[in-house]
């Protein structure tokens, strides 16, 4: 983990005290930058923390990059960090096609959400850390392909278009404060 980014969440998670709500730290960034091993390692770091996925929260393929995500964060997981409430979402299953399982995320000191398009202005706003992670659209596309696997190629060829298309009308990167470039090693 590079050492600003280890820094920042050592001194954000040192400062908060014990009746805090959680530390909320948004990663957002191309789809295969890694903003899942980023947030697996910031929670083995650390020792703790919970890891929610956008994969989780979008709609399926046709309604992930709209304003349902936008509305799920906010209601699922920003409000009730605020007002010291459970956080809770619906899980989307992506082969049934629906959301089909209310996750109860566990008390913890630590929130990390990660996942393409999260970083929008409201979100990071009431995020106490933001990260933008970059990589090169072909290498992202690549990686999301070996470990997802080629069936998904005609969705994510799409799927690029659509968050680029996205970040430039919600300035994801601009609304980030730290900017993490090519992103995490991947698990290859």
């Amino acid at each position: 983990m590079q050492h600003d980014l280890l820094n920042s969440i050592t001194a954000l998670l040192h400062n908060r005290s014990a009746s805090a709500p959680p530390a909320l730290i948004i990663i957002d960034g191309p789809a295969g930058a890694g903003k899942t091993t980023l947030a697996q390692e910031i929670v083995t770091t650390f020792g703790y923390g919970e890891i929610i996925h956008c994969d989780d929260l979008y709609n399926g393929w046709e309604d992930a990059l709209t304003p349902t995500l936008e509305r799920t964060i906010i209601e699922g997981i920003i409000n009730p960090i605020q007002s010291s409430e459970p956080v809770q979402y619906m899980k989307y299953d992506w082969k049934a096609g629906r959301y089909s399982e209310r996750i109860t995320v566990p008390a913890t000191p630590l929130i990390i959400l990660e996942g393409v398009g999260c970083a929008l202005p409201s979100v990071a706003s009431a995020a106490q850390l933001s990260i933008w992670m970059d990589i090169p659209v072909e290498l992202g596309l690549e990686r999301v392909l070996k470990r997802d696997g080629t069936h998904i190629q005609k969705e994510m060829l799409t799927w690029i278009a659509r968050q680029q298309e996205f970040f430039s009308q919600n300035q994801n990167r601009e609304n980030c404060t730290l900017h993490l470039p090519y992103g995490a090693p991947a698990n290859t």
